[in-house]
């Protein structure tokens, strides 16, 4: 009896793309509701009724301006922490992608492996912690970045959040006696064509005293919580954060084509290249 013929489009664009929007929508509605922190009044609170008139804790009532500060830092620790569980999902396509590659290399599979990738698999993947995920695609299938530290960083601090309010125990330090957060940060450098000399610009109105080429930077920054502190991320954090993600997951891309390739499968990746003039510091 013949072999019954099943067709499966292997498509990394559409995941790497899913994420990507992902990480706007994010931005973008954290944009609005940072807006509403910063400049919604006592008076515009204490018109809005929806919540009712209940007080479960009476005289512990924050101060106006002390809501609005906490709204923000608690604004900004559930983006971190949305953002992981976005970044999450796009590892678990990566797997099913690298699990189908060998099958595709191969030209046939039995019903059973194709039961395993396509039914088992998705929901053991998924259940993984985000490390061990890491850490598979890694294992199995050689797909790393130089980025990992960076976004195995973020997500303890997402544990943390999630599961310790934000403020920062043992379980969150590995021994030592603090958090680290490895932020990617982008920042403008204009190079003197003559001299070669660097200059940051990292606001409105710095002028050249020369002809310069702008360049792109990308550097990893530093944040440390000690223990029993609560993380609070700063505004521009939130965007070094999207800059991490989305440097992962250009990455991560490239380096499941990679693996691809050497199975003698070739498919494209967008948006990979490099922009002009970006350097490495």
């Amino acid at each position: 009896m013949p072999a019954e013929a099943l067709n499966i489009r292997l498509d990394l664009v559409a995941p790497q793309a899913k994420f990507f929007r992902r990480l706007q929508h994010q931005l973008d509605v954290t944009k609005v509701l940072q807006v509403g922190c910063e400049q919604v009044t006592a008076e515009q609170v204490a018109a809005q009724q929806d919540f009712g008139r209940f007080v479960p804790a009476e005289g512990a009532q924050l101060k106006h301006d002390d809501a609005k500060a906490e709204a923000q830092i608690w604004l900004l620790r559930g983006f971190l922490r949305d953002a992981i569980e976005g970044t999450g999902l796009f590892l678990d396509e990566c797997l099913q992608i690298c699990e189908v590659l060998p099958l595709a290399a191969k030209g046939s599979a039995k019903g059973t492996e194709l039961h395993r990738i396509f039914q088992e698999l998705p929901r053991t993947n998924h259940k993984l912690h985000f490390p061990k995920k890491l850490e598979r695609l890694e294992r199995q299938f050689g797909v790393t970045t130089r980025f990992n530290a960076n976004v195995l960083s973020l997500n303890k601090a997402r544990t943390c959040v999630v599961h310790r309010l934000g403020v920062v125990s043992e379980l969150d330090t590995d021994g030592s006696d603090a958090l680290r957060i490895i932020f990617q940060h982008a920042k403008l450098v204009a190079r003197g064509q003559e001299t070669g000399q660097l200059r940051v610009i990292d606001q409105p109105g710095i002028r050249t005293t020369e002809d310069s080429m702008l360049e792109l930077h990308f550097v990893d920054n530093e944040r440390y919580f000690k223990l029993g502190e609560k993380i609070q991320l700063q505004a521009h954090e939130l965007y070094d954060t999207i800059i991490t993600l989305w440097r992962f997951g250009l990455a991560t891309a490239l380096a499941v084509e990679t693996y691809a390739k050497s199975l003698g499968i070739q498919f494209p990746v967008p948006n990979t290249t490099p922009p002009p003039n970006r350097h490495e510091a």
